[in-house]
This record gives C-alpha cells, sequence and structure tokens, in this order.
C-alpha cells in the first residue's frame, strides 16, 4: 500500500469498507447457516 501517496485516506478508506462489507457478509452467511441448521433440526424431528 502507498501510504507516501496524496491519496492515503481514500486508499485507508477503501481497505476499511472492503473490510467491512467482507465482515457483514461473513456475519450473514453464519446467521443462515444457523437458521438452516435449525429448520433441519425441526424436520429431522418430524415424523
Amino acid at each position: 500500500m502507498d501510504f507516501a501517496a496524496a491519496y492515503t485516506g481514500f486508499v485507508i478508506g477503501a481497505y476499511g469498507l472492503s473490510a467491512l462489507v467482507l465482515g457483514g457478509l461473513v456475519i450473514y452467511i453464519l446467521a443462515q447457516d444457523r437458521a438452516l441448521r435449525a429448520e433441519l433440526d425441526r424436520r429431522k424431528g418430524q415424523p
């Protein structure tokens, strides 16, 4: 990363935004996985 450039704030902001989006995506995927596993467990218990 070029910290000496005049647009350092933009570069850091872009990396921060990317990390935020990826973190949100991971949280969403884990939440979906948890919900689907719970639904699967409920369906396994039904006759």
